[in-house]
């Protein structure tokens, strides 16, 4: 055994125990119970995202969450049991997230409560 595997060992250990890395094993979506996946764009105050992130993150029906730049910076792939499921859970995180805000929906159209079109934005790409 090397001498650089106890050292890699405890560094794990120490980030494991801080919280800063977290092992998952990741498996196909309807054997897991959760066959639809949604992903949700969001907008939160930059001095927020930490905490919007690790609570978003600390979920299990979470796989993915990402800060992210333009308009709407926060990204989160949910794995939810069904289509109803979807506006539930965007409710009740928005409601336990204050600070996050729900907002661009379907392609860059934004919905009103009754998931009607109110408007659209625009892409700012730089390409």
């Amino acid at each position: 055994m090397s001498r650089r595997a106890p050292t890699v060992r405890r560094r794990l250990r120490r980030l494991t125990d801080a919280g800063v890395l977290a092992f998952r094993c990741d498996l196909a979506a309807p054997p897991a119970g959760h066959p639809v996946p949604v992903t949700l764009l969001g907008q939160a105050p930059a001095r927020d995202m930490g905490a919007v992130n690790r609570t978003l993150a600390a979920l299990p029906e979470c796989r993915l969450v990402a800060g992210v730049t333009g308009p709407a910076n926060v990204l989160a792939t949910l794995w939810v049991h069904d289509v109803a499921d979807i506006q539930r859970r965007e409710t009740a995180l928005c409601a336990r997230l204050p600070a996050l805000t729900a907002s661009v929906k379907r392609m860059g159209h934004l919905l009103d409560a009754a998931g009607r079109r109110t408007g659209g934005m625009q892409p700012n790409y730089p390409w």
